[in-house]
């Protein structure tokens, strides 16, 4: 299909880019005003205090950096939160900076990072349309795949709220887009512009490395080996642990500790690999968001054995005695660990996890939304046998590396995660209806002609 000849290619693709913005912004928007309606005025302590989780967090380090007090947790009286008064450590920084920055402008209120997280939501949509239409070269996957990005439920549903997930996956789909640029045009500004975002991607949320690896297989597999290439493939990589680097050296100077980007990975092993969730069945769906006594009695133990500088900030002391619990763990039981694995790698392929606390909407909502793209992407992967196309193996790649992650480390029950499989998935889907309705046309017009 074909919606304007290839000589107004780029005029599709301007528009096609402006109304999947529009698109993505709009339901964010719709989204957000019906859900926040009663609160949308509320403004300064009330605001901070309207969130809860990781959002009051994200909010409190930016209180903190705007009052001065550096990239600590700010310590609001009254208040029951872990840190507080501590450097934050325990979240990569880039999303706190950006919060501080609009609330230095707006004010602790929605009137700014509501509109500007659901443009950036927006903006997530569109470039989506952008890399189905430069990895498959068909404007109805491109629209199609837009169209998932921008009702993507977790993205509609957090951009009304605190959460990195629209900052992230802005970054994220604009360094895959860059790349696939790049590896067509060899051009360097398209290289730099992929490092760089896949940089800043990282220092939003840690995965974000896994592009890095996943280009770099694509350019071993599918592009021909010379100095150019290399030397491209060199640059993204050296601008993103660049840029990454200056965080991680920042922390280094300051507690004598080497922190990359946050100390949070141990943990999470540790809460995603215990026995108490164990002791579960094969065949129950993985949930390890509940109290565990036993891995709670291990970290105290082990942190009254271990020796710390004094300059080692708390969160930091516990991810590294998470880390040493979790290795344990798997030392003395490794067929626990693979079981566990298994049961986080089947449970993320549900629409949603039965044992989260999604209220029955919710649930419709994503199950509907994994009716209409999960099994469709699964058979445009591998539908006409040409996963090994740089920019289908790309995308593939990306969504195998970051579901490996989940089964290896932890599964959340509110699908943030998941996202990181969706975008690619969304542009496998809207490619493998395309392909039905082009056969289908086909046919009908075979069938006529006979």
């Amino acid at each position: 299909m074909t919606l304007w000849p290839k000589a107004n290619l780029p005029q599709f693709r301007r528009r096609m880019f402006v109304w999947l913005l529009l698109l993505g912004f709009v339901f964010r928007i719709g989204y957000g005003v019906a859900r926040y309606r009663s609160t949308l005025h509320t403004t300064g302590a009330p605001f901070i205090n309207l969130w809860n989780h990781d959002a009051y967090y994200h909010v409190l380090i930016a209180k903190a950096l705007l009052s001065g007090k550096g990239y600590v947790v700010d310590d609001t009286s009254g208040s029951l939160v872990r840190y507080a008064g501590q450097p934050a450590l325990f979240k990569a920084p880039l999303y706190e900076f950006f919060l501080a920055g609009i609330f230095a402008v707006s004010g602790f209120s929605f009137k700014l990072f509501f509109p500007l997280q659901a443009l950036l939501g927006g903006l997530t949509a569109a470039f989506t349309g952008l890399i189905s239409l430069e990895v498959f070269q068909r404007p109805r996957a491109a629209w199609l795949a837009g169209i998932a990005a921008a009702a993507q439920p977790i993205l509609v549903n957090s951009a009304s709220q605190p959460y990195n997930e629209n900052l992230f996956f802005f970054l994220f789909v604009i360094s895959l887009w860059s790349f696939l640029l790049w590896f067509r045009s060899e051009a360097f500004k398209y290289a730099a512009l992929s490092g760089v975002a896949i940089g800043l991607t990282m220092l939003t949320r840690e995965n974000g490395s896994l592009l890095l690896v996943s280009m770099g297989v694509v350019v071993l597999v599918a592009k021909p080996i010379n100095l150019k290439t290399w030397g491209g493939y060199a640059l993204i990589a050296a601008l993103a642990l660049a840029i990454v680097a200056s965080w991680t050296i920042r922390n280094y100077a300051r507690f004598h500790t080497f922190v990359p980007v946050a100390a949070i990975v141990g943990v999470d092993f540790t809460e995603g690999n215990n026995q108490c969730i164990a002791s579960e069945s094969l065949v129950v769906p993985f949930w390890g968001e509940g109290p565990c006594p036993s891995l709670d009695e291990q970290r105290r133990t082990q942190m009254a054995a271990r020796t710390f500088d004094p300059r080692v900030p708390d969160c930091v002391r516990l991810d590294l005695v998470s880390r040493q619990v979790g290795s344990q763990f798997v030392k003395n039981d490794p067929t626990a660990y693979v079981r566990l694995s298994v049961r986080r790698l089947w449970t993320s392929l549900l629409p949603y996890n039965p044992r989260g606390n999604q209220r029955r909407m919710e649930r419709i909502v994503l199950s509907l939304y994994w009716l209409a793209v999960f099994p469709a992407g699964i058979v445009g992967m591998f539908l006409g046998r040409r996963l090994l196309e740089p920019g289908r193996l790309l995308l593939a790649l990306v969504m195998v590396l970051n579901l490996l992650s989940i089964a290896a480390v932890l599964y959340w029950s509110d699908l943030r995660f998941m996202v990181t499989i969706y975008l690619p998935l969304a542009c496998f889907a809207g490619w493998a209806y395309d392909e039905f309705l082009l056969r289908r046309t086909a046919t009908s017009t075979q069938v006529v002609s006979t």
